[in-house]
């Protein structure tokens, strides 16, 4: 694709590179809507821009009540910060805590710039360093998916509840 300020998909490419926070914004909202059982985030803190919003929150929500053992984990290096500026997200995690879980890297694991979303395990939108808008996006390729993968888990398995995240256990 070319340098275009706001590079965005094409029906026909499943593996391209976005460039500008509003292309981005369109894509972290395709990923969601795109995925059908899985979804994995991990990112230093959840920028609110990409998704504190009705169509993320919607489609999350779609997810979460699909009717099939659907799990959405969201790992995030600032949970406080998180919380505070993601109330759709935080929302959605305390009411449907069964499917949606929302937890933070232990402290001194280390300190990261990345962001990305891992959906179903065939797609990925992974953005090298959050504070620059721009990202590659794999919606069917699988190219550096298995990796992606297997980075989220061990951080995963390195990580703690949100202090001041209450969840209710509702949803199953």
């Amino acid at each position: 694709m070319g340098n275009d300020e706001n590079t965005t998909n094409n029906d026909s490419e499943t593996r391209f590179r976005a460039s500008g926070r509003e292309a981005i914004i369109e894509n972290v909202a395709l990923a969601f809507e795109k995925a059908r059982h899985h979804i994995s985030i991990f990112s230093p803190i959840l920028d609110s821009n990409y998704f504190n919003t009705t169509r993320v929150s919607d489609a999350l929500a779609k997810l979460c009540t699909g009717g099939r053992p659907n799990r959405v984990r969201i790992l995030v290096q600032r949970g406080d910060e998180t919380i505070r500026n993601n109330g759709r997200i935080t929302s959605l995690a305390q009411r449907l805590s069964d499917f949606v879980e929302l937890k933070q890297l232990e402290q001194g694991v280390g300190t990261f710039s990345e962001m990305f979303i891992v959906i179903d395990r065939a797609g990925y939108l992974r953005q090298p360093d959050s504070e620059k808008p721009e990202c590659l996006v794999d919606f069917g390729t699988g190219h550096d998916l298995g990796a992606l993968s297997r980075q989220f888990d061990k951080l995963w398995e390195r990580s703690e509840r949100i202090p001041g995240l209450n969840v209710l256990g509702l949803g199953r």
